[in-house]
């Protein structure tokens, strides 16, 4: 009885780790659909996330945050400080000429652009 409690301490502290560990995955507190594709997303360290949500509104959401297409270009100007990478996340029920708007917007104020997908299945 007497080792159970230094094996119960370490097996505690592995899930510490594994539940703080998966929460470095890339995500977004917004839901969308990624559209797939046969490609995997590099590495990004500090990278901002912008997500297009479908639906009537063209809102969108810039680390989590609510904006819109209009207010993107003053929030981008005060994100450059953290990080120049922006990883787009668009709901594949977007329409391209969104996705390439709000691209265009990210790309003329000098950011590194990543498209994310979901990987292929197959």
């Amino acid at each position: 009885m007497l080792y159970t409690a230094p094996l119960m301490d370490v097996i505690l502290l592995l899930i510490i780790f594994f539940l703080f560990g998966t929460s470095l995955v890339l995500k977004s507190g917004v839901g969308v659909t990624l559209p797939s594709s046969g490609s995997v997303l590099p590495p990004a360290e500090d990278a901002h996330i912008v997500a297009l949500i479908p639906g009537l509104s063209r809102d969108l959401y810039f680390n989590d945050q609510r904006t819109s297409l209009e207010a993107l270009p003053a929030i981008l100007g005060k994100a450059k400080e953290r990080s120049d990478q922006v990883i787009l996340l668009s709901d594949e029920t977007i329409d391209y000429g969104s996705v390439m708007e709000v691209s265009s917007v990210i790309l003329e104020h000098g950011f590194s652009l990543s498209q994310a997908t979901q990987q292929n299945t197959q």
